[in-house]
């Protein structure tokens, strides 16, 4: 892929998995396809290193995107990965504080009245082939969020619309990958590190619920991409085969001699998977590495981490 027409791409949410990896992503590109100037937006500095032919082209900014965005620079791209950084994503305060983010990104566009290309990561959670249904009275915990996901989706597309800036909404879904082993509460990750360090797998929910997990490297193309090539689309940036958790957590085992512990009988479980078709043909993408040749390469960076033969 070539980013050499970008002017200059910023990244908000820089420090997180996907902003991570995307960076990782960019940095594996020839000199010659780099875009000629990145910018990092994080709350406290980028909290990795860097390939010094891509650092000599990138600015740093810490800023609590939060507050009112103070961001000097015009970017061409933007890619917003911007969360409010609590540990708890489907809090009150979470949704609320998304919110925020979002609205400083539609007064900073008013501000700069710039035209840049805005890549907004949205959420698959409500998307999947049994979404929650949010118009119910049931009562879930995630609910909440995935209304305030849908809320945002709206608005930033009426903006979109009036301020006339390019926006691509992506729908991720849960990934696979190296980065992902620094995310807690995430099951392939807690399975694996688990398994590699104590010898045991403990499944707390349904064996039953059926996930889908893209690897980093694909979900970075996908969103690159979607950022230079497709405007004005949503876009399902997730795999389309099917793991149950059960089936996650034998072939852990499998590969690795963990026991297995189950505190839940199954009774169905969800169902979190996109129909990611549209979306691979508008990218002229495909999946990359499936779960199990995933689960191989974070098994062996595990064992680096606990330094396990």
């Amino acid at each position: 892929m070539d980013l050499s027409h970008i002017e200059n791409l910023a990244i908000t949410g820089a420090n997180g998995f996907v902003g991570r990896s995307i960076v990782e992503n960019i940095a594996k590109f020839p000199t010659e396809y780099l875009p000629m100037k990145l910018t990092l937006v994080t709350r406290g500095g980028v909290n990795y290193s860097i390939e010094q032919r891509l650092s000599e082209r990138t600015k740093f900014y810490s800023q609590d995107l939060c507050l009112p965005w103070k961001l000097p620079e015009e970017f061409s791209h933007l890619i917003n990965l911007a969360a409010d950084g609590t540990r708890d994503p489907y809090s009150d305060n979470a949704c609320s504080q998304f919110e925020v983010i979002s609205e400083n990104l539609v007064r900073w566009i008013e501000r700069s009245n710039t035209r840049v290309k805005v890549f907004h990561a949205s959420s698959g959670a409500c998307f999947g082939y049994r979404p929650i249904d949010t118009g119910s009275n049931q009562i879930h915990s995630k609910k909440s969020f995935i209304q305030n996901r849908i809320k945002v989706e709206e608005s930033l597309a009426k903006y979109a619309e009036r301020l006339e800036f390019s926006l691509t909404i992506g729908r991720l879904f849960t990934f696979s990958g190296k980065n992902i082993l620094k995310k807690s509460k995430y099951a392939l990750s807690d399975f694996i590190l688990s398994a590699v360090k104590n010898g045991l797998i403990s499944v707390n929910g349904d064996p039953q619920t059926q996930r889908s997990y893209l690897h980093q490297d694909s979900m970075s193309e996908w969103i690159l991409r979607a950022t230079t090539a497709v405007p004005d689309s949503i876009l399902q940036i997730g795999s389309n085969e099917a793991v149950t958790i059960l089936q996650l957590a034998e072939y852990i085992s499998q590969k690795t001699g963990a026991e297995v512990e189950f505190y839940k009988e199954p009774s169905g479980g969800d169902i979190y998977i996109p129909d990611n078709t549209d979306t691979r043909i508008k990218l002229g993408v495909e999946e990359g590495k499936n779960w199990k040749e995933a689960v191989l390469e974070m098994i062996a960076e595990a064992r680096k981490i606990y330094n396990v033969g």
